[in-house]
């Protein structure tokens, strides 16, 4: 009969109550025991002996216990025909097709026993240090965005995008139909011009922030990197855009999602919001609130916030530029449109010059050389130029070229023929980083 230490410790302990050497109380304190139960195990060490002390349950088989035989048949089965299955689908499967009802753990165990390891193996909890807030306010801003129902099936599915003080928890938000460049543009404009310019943002790795193109061999010489429309426009402004490489970095954006899917999905139902302007004036009353409420004082009171540019400076940095090249003909090749340059009277020709073509959040295009504008076309000047120069097509009637004016005209986007599968009277102009395109830019924005 083979003893654990925790039977030969009761052992002893009863044999020294029956020889008188301590009390039951004190055998009891000593075994952690209840005085009853020690004079249980005496009595059974008197009448059966040692085997009083061990459990009764040891060394027997469980009732519930499977046949090794039938596991043997369904761990064969699954090595032939069932191996890159998981294991609650797998336990489907067996009661469906076989009708071998099985539980999950029993299976877990057999499977792990036998070699045969998880579909999808689970990463290990990684060890985190805790990063303390900013002192002060304005050094740096977490920015994030959360797409969701947010109307619950009453309108449009909309994308909350939104910048959270890291130092104070102050918020900015506001409802989008996507994430996009134009919505953070808008978003940073609406802060810039309320509380100004801050240190730095801390952002995840989307394409919209960081630029995964490789580096150009000119661009590595001048040791500069890729950047994406937004970080262009925030480099301008000497805003640092820091990458964060996983949620729990940005923890603090992160976790107030969750608490506005819960809290601002009921304000907007009990306001019975169905569109995005009724939505964002939802937010705003909601935000005041909020902000009052959950806004903490950083421990530097002297804020960091720096001046902004004035509004129209703001607007030609917080835009899409992008570079061309002029022709001989004073034009500039732009979105499949033909740009026309006014000839300078008294300045020098700009041909084969570079210039900067700035796609504003009004809807207009203005053409910059040497931070000087020299050309400006309004979103009705485009709207003009697209109808002018759209590619006419013989078998296309006035039908479907009046239908494509009205989309124009409406803040539908315009569908291209790989989507849509049909012919369309107006050329494919694409945004850049989710941005608009310019057509649609031309009629939605202003």
């Amino acid at each position: 009969m083979l003893l654990t230490m925790k039977d030969t410790q009761r052992v002893e302990a009863i044999q020294a109550v029956m020889d008188t050497r301590i009390t039951v109380v004190e055998a009891a304190r000593v075994l952690g025991l209840c005085p009853r139960q020690v004079w249980r195990l005496q009595a059974g060490m008197r009448t059966r002996g040692i085997e009083a002390v061990i459990h009764g349950n040891r060394g027997r088989q469980p009732w519930n216990r499977s046949d090794d035989e039938m596991w043997k048949e369904i761990l064969t089965l699954i090595r032939e025909r069932y191996t890159d299955i998981n294991d609650l689908h797998l336990i489907e499967i067996l009661e469906r097709e076989h009708q071998v009802v099985v539980r999950r753990e029993s299976l877990r165990q057999r499977l792990r026993g036998a070699g045969l390891g998880p579909k999808q193996k689970r990463r290990p909890r990684k060890c985190r240090s805790r990063r303390e807030r900013k002192p002060a306010a304005g050094m740096m801003l977490q920015i994030d965005a959360s797409p969701h129902d947010w109307l619950e099936g009453r309108g449009p599915r909309l994308t909350l995008v939104g910048a959270k003080d890291d130092a104070t928890s102050f918020g900015w938000h506001r409802f989008v139909p996507a994430e996009t460049t134009w919505a953070y543009l808008s978003l940073m404009r609406e802060i810039f011009l309320s509380a100004g310019l801050p240190l730095s943002l801390y952002s995840d790795r989307h394409d919209i922030f960081h630029s995964p193109r490789t580096p150009t061999i000119i661009e590595q010489l001048n040791d500069e990197r890729p950047l994406t429309q937004f970080g262009r426009a925030m480099d301008t402004l000497g805003i640092t855009i820091i990458p964060a490489y996983s949620p729990q970095a940005k923890g603090r954006i992160e976790r107030q999602w969750g608490v506005f899917q819960d809290r601002l999905a009921v304000e907007l139902r009990l306001a019975g919001a169905t569109t995005i302007d009724q939505a964002n004036s939802v937010l705003d009353r909601m935000m005041k609130h909020y902000n009052h409420k959950f806004t903490i004082s950083p421990s530097d009171p002297e804020a960091v916030w720096r001046h902004a540019p004035c509004a129209f400076d703001l607007d030609r940095i917080l835009c899409l530029k992008e570079q061309r090249v002029v022709a001989l003909d004073h034009t500039v090749r732009f979105e499949n449109l033909i740009l026309q340059i006014p000839r300078p009277k008294a300045a020098p020709s700009i041909v084969n010059q570079h210039v900067a073509v700035l796609q504003l959040r009004d809807g207009s295009i203005e053409i910059h050389h040497h931070l000087h504008r020299v050309a400006r076309f309004t979103k009705n000047e485009l709207s003009a130029l697209i109808r002018k120069q759209l590619p006419k097509k013989p078998h296309q009637d006035r039908h479907v070229a009046s239908l494509n004016l009205q989309t124009l005209k409406s803040n539908r986007p315009i569908a291209n023929k790989e989507k849509s599968g049909g012919d369309s009277c107006l050329p494919p102009l694409g945004g850049r980083e989710g941005g608009l395109s310019l057509a649609q830019k031309a009629n939605t924005l202003g």
